[in-house]
């Protein structure tokens, strides 16, 4: 607008001193010059007025599509997110924007329907390896018990053999839990729990089996949120667990809860090695180790954090993280409050 305003001030300038250059060389008289004067103000008041029409109408177009690309913009993010196609209204969207939406709508409904494909086959394959893996690992411990004619080598094999098995039965554990979360359709509710007093008895108990140094910073006020007791005890064991394995044994790990506005934010802090950036976003996949070679050393099946956000999103919520390299992480979840505060 100041560059329009700039622009029609100089055209009638301009355009002013032309007129008066002209009728200086005419020999008109008075009443023509006067004429002729009216005339020419006339069509610098027009010729601004279909300027300043066909710049409303730039304007306005341009702003339309802008704000189609904004809406583009958020329905990319949501329907990558969960997955999804959805019905996107593009009316003023040109027709190659819509060209776009529509097939990238129809390579979500594919990509979906591979990763369902994928989440049964997964559970499927996990169940029908149960039961036999237990008959296995039973025998093992079994012949373990019986050991006593075995030699040295032989027993430090039948050990090796037990605790593949044990983490066999570990990941094929984890897997159904995956795929449960997943399989999940509408968000999980439950009854109202206060999260102050359920972060202190989680902490307490695992005080006492893990033995690790852990603190916690929860706000003084009552803060309470509607969710499944069973599925957020699952989610924060998975991130108190994940922050256990990946923090040495002389460091603290740091619960924090606190509620802004009308959500409650629960936050899980080591001071591990931390995790690249590049890295932050991967975490959540499933089986992605941010370090492959302490695969075996913390004893993880690389599942934990995948299973943590699926249960949070079917709860409503969402699960973050903020890590610098040789820093440590911290693990946020955020949670609907029952109660708004500032």
């Amino acid at each position: 607008m100041v560059v329009f305003a700039i622009a029609a001030v100089s055209f009638i300038i301009l355009s002013r001193q032309e007129v008066q250059t002209l009728l200086s060389m005419s020999s008109f008289d008075g009443a023509t010059t006067l004429k002729f004067l009216t005339m020419s103000s006339q069509l610098i008041t027009l010729s601004l007025m279909v300027i300043g029409a066909l710049l409303i109408s730039t304007i306005t177009l341009i702003w339309r599509s802008l704000s189609t690309l904004r809406h583009l913009n958020k329905w990319v993010t949501s329907s990558t997110n969960s997955m999804n196609s959805y019905p996107l209204n593009l009316y003023p969207a040109p027709s190659e924007i819509k060209v776009l939406a529509q097939r990238r709508n129809e390579i979500l409904t594919q990509l979906a329907s591979v990763k369902e494909q994928q989440r049964q086959f997964t559970n499927a394959v996990a169940h029908e390896l149960r039961s036999p893996l237990s008959l296995v690992y039973g025998y093992l411990q079994r012949s373990q018990k019986q050991s006593k004619t075995l030699t040295e080598a032989q027993k430090e094999t039948l050990g090796m053999a037990i605790a593949e098995a044990e983490r066999m039965t570990m990941i094929l554990q984890d897997l159904i839990d995956l795929a449960r979360a997943e399989s999940i359709d509408v968000p999980i509710s439950g009854e109202v729990i206060i999260l102050n007093d359920f972060i202190r008895d989680i902490v307490s108990m695992t005080k006492k089996f893990e033995h690790r140094q852990i603190e916690t910073e929860l706000s003084a006020v009552r803060i309470r949120a509607q969710t499944n007791r069973d599925y957020l005890m699952q989610v924060l064991d998975h991130l108190i667990s994940n922050a256990i394995k990946h923090s040495d044994l002389n460091t603290t790990i740091v619960i924090m809860l606190n509620q802004v506005r009308d959500a409650a934010i629960i936050q899980v802090r080591d001071h591990g090695s931390g995790i690249s950036s590049s890295q932050q976003e991967l975490v959540f996949e499933p089986f992605y180790r941010t370090d492959p070679s302490r695969a075996r050393s913390t004893g993880g099946t690389g599942l934990g954090l995948a299973i943590a956000k699926t249960i949070a999103e079917r709860m409503g919520g969402t699960i973050t993280v903020d890590s610098h390299p040789g820093e440590g992480s911290t693990f946020t979840l955020i949670l609907p409050a029952i109660g708004t505060r500032s």
